[in-house]
């Protein structure tokens, strides 16, 4: 009989501590996704977001981008332009929030942001409540012109304020329909065009001579070079049996520094690279952003690197090639863009943002973004050489296209070579006015060929289309 008892004990014991261990994972170590994330819980979620409108997200202007709508079916969420949807993201019961309209739910949901009324009222009278809005720095008049010049093609453009971080516009294709999320999630998670890849923020590609900015701005400020020195045309340059040749700028023996940047000489910066060496070249880089994610809340974003295999830049032909822009470089077009506003912004690179404020119906403000120094990438004598070279590229070199009349523009053109019988990825990165720059645009086209008539066009049109409306 004891014997029996024991046993029946143990088992009593067993199953208690068994029932403990679930309830403790489920309550404890998987309360949140339990509590929080889809499919787990939609019914629930959807229950309990019929107590709240979940805000709206605005543009700059106020111009409302996304909000929801009551339908016999419930809430729904509306998104006016699709092509944002790389930068709000979409809110589903099925497949839950990405981007602006995840990292800012719990404001937009009503977890965050309602006063104590309001509270009450959802909490225990269980009546409708507002979300706070969220004003994003986006000006969609110029975001639908980023996106009209990018077209069907596939590529990025970023737009941006050098002297403050805003993004201004934000244009990544192919991209899909978050209207439609629901129905359309199957195709478009295993399309090969990958419209889910946001390529503005997180596409990777080299960056062809978009990079010599890199490459001139550690060389001046590391004293390897100065503005006042000179190349002479010898022929091809051939780096342990690599050979570059010197094809531009045409019929000129001797350049300066200045010119070999406008006109985009390889070979210039190729002799420029080996001068350098890897660990300057690397830690020059660095200073522009290299080896880390651009901080940009509200947005995943990726890391731009300048070689991916260990020991890569300790080849002379890869150090070479690297410092001209090609070898193993990868970076993103937002990169990029932050690149070219550390030389329209005396140096420095502000922390890129693109929600500005969180505020409510009454207009009481929850979070408020601002102007944040990230990197100091160069100095400030050396940003005003490279603008100048920039200018003389747009008047004189490749990036003619990028001209507007009236108003002087720098900017810097690139073709980079993906390998193979592809047609190169074309790029540009520019800004305008030089004076007093108010917007710097990076735009890369993938095979679309050269970057003068493959993306310079492209870029003028949106520096056109914000400086009509934002002169000085």
């Amino acid at each position: 009989m004891n014997h029996n008892i024991r046993r029946l004990a143990a088992l009593f014991t067993v199953a208690f501590l068994l029932l403990i261990g679930y309830l403790t994972y489920w309550q404890v170590v998987a309360a949140d996704e339990l509590a929080n994330k889809m499919p787990y819980n939609a019914a629930r979620q959807q229950a309990q977001e019929e107590l709240v409108t979940r805000g709206s997200i605005l543009d700059r202007n106020g111009q409302r981008l996304a909000w929801t709508e009551k339908t016999p079916q419930g809430q729904s969420r509306v998104y006016a332009d699709p092509a944002l949807v790389h930068v709000l993201g979409y809110h589903s019961f099925r497949y839950g929030e990405t981007n602006i309209e995840a990292a800012f739910n719990s404001y937009l949901s009503g977890d965050k942001g309602l006063d104590p009324l309001a509270l009450l009222r959802k909490e225990f009278l269980h009546q409708n409540v507002a979300g706070a809005d969220v004003v994003t720095t986006i000006d969609l008049d110029l975001q639908k012109v980023a996106d009209d010049a990018l077209g069907d093609w596939p590529g990025a453009i970023v737009a941006l304020d050098p002297h403050t971080g805003e993004i201004l516009a934000l244009a990544s294709h192919p991209y899909f329909d978050p209207n439609r999320i629901d129905e359309i999630w199957p195709r478009i998670s295993q399309a090969a065009s990958q419209p889910l890849v946001n390529r503005a923020a997180a596409g990777q590609y080299p960056p062809g001579s978009t990079f010599k900015t890199v490459t001139l701005a550690t060389a001046l400020d590391g004293a390897v070079i100065s503005q006042d020195t000179t190349f002479t045309n010898k022929g091809d340059l051939v780096v342990d049996g690599f050979h570059i040749k010197y094809t531009n700028p045409p019929d000129r023996p001797t350049f300066p520094v200045r010119d070999a940047y406008a006109f985009s000489v390889n070979a210039a910066f190729a002799d420029v690279g080996l001068k350098l060496g890897a660990e300057r070249l690397v830690q020059g880089a660095a200073r522009f952003g290299f080896g880390e994610a651009p901080p940009l809340p509200g947005i995943p974003t990726a890391v731009s690197t300048v070689s991916t295999t260990a020991g890569f830049l300790q080849s002379r032909p890869a150090l070479a090639s690297t410092a001209f822009g090609q070898g193993e470089l990868q970076v993103t077009p937002l990169e990029m863009a932050l690149t070219l506003a550390a030389v329209a912004n005396n140096g420095a690179i502000e922390a890129p943002y693109v929600v500005s404020q969180v505020r409510d119906q009454n207009g009481t403000v929850y979070y408020q973004n601002s102007a944040r120094v990230w990197k100091q990438a160069m100095s400030q004598s050396t940003a005003a050489f490279i603008t100048q070279a920039g200018v003389v590229s747009v008047e004189q070199g490749f990036a003619q296209a990028a001209q507007i009349p009236g108003v002087k523009v720098a900017g810097k053109t690139g073709t980079a070579e993906v390998g193979g019988t592809a047609e190169p990825h074309a790029w540009f990165i520019g800004f305008a006015p030089v004076d007093n720059p108010s917007i710097v645009v990076a735009v890369v086209r993938e095979n679309a060929g050269q970057g003068s008539g493959g993306a310079t066009p492209q870029a003028a049109k949106v520096l056109r289309a914000w400086l009509a409306n934002h002169q000085p």
